[in-house]
């Protein structure tokens, strides 16, 4: 909510709610307001210590703060389709 109400007043911004982060998009955003809302977002996740920005494509990204990669994602994937101790499965 707090992202949502601080990003409202710069045109263009998309607050969005994946599953596992939040996504600001800034394609169609101004560029000269591109470093202003950064600077937005960096103040309402400064309140949350857990939480890490990464900027991706016109697109900041915030997330938990843990160890989590490709490789866990596949893990959590096996072990939740009850696939984690089977000798015939390869991940590709």
């Amino acid at each position: 909510k707090t992202l949502v109400e601080k990003t409202k007043s710069t045109p263009g911004a998309k607050v969005e709610n994946n599953k596992f982060c939040l996504s600001v998009h800034f394609r169609c955003v101004d560029e000269k307001r591109w470093n202003a809302l950064g600077e937005q977002v960096k103040a309402v996740i400064k309140e949350y210590p857990k939480l890490k920005l990464t900027q991706g494509r016109k697109v900041l990204e915030i997330r938990p703060s843990i160890k989590w990669d490709k490789g866990k994602a596949l893990e959590f994937l096996l072990e939740s389709l009850g696939f984690a101790n089977c000798g015939d499965v390869l991940p590709v």
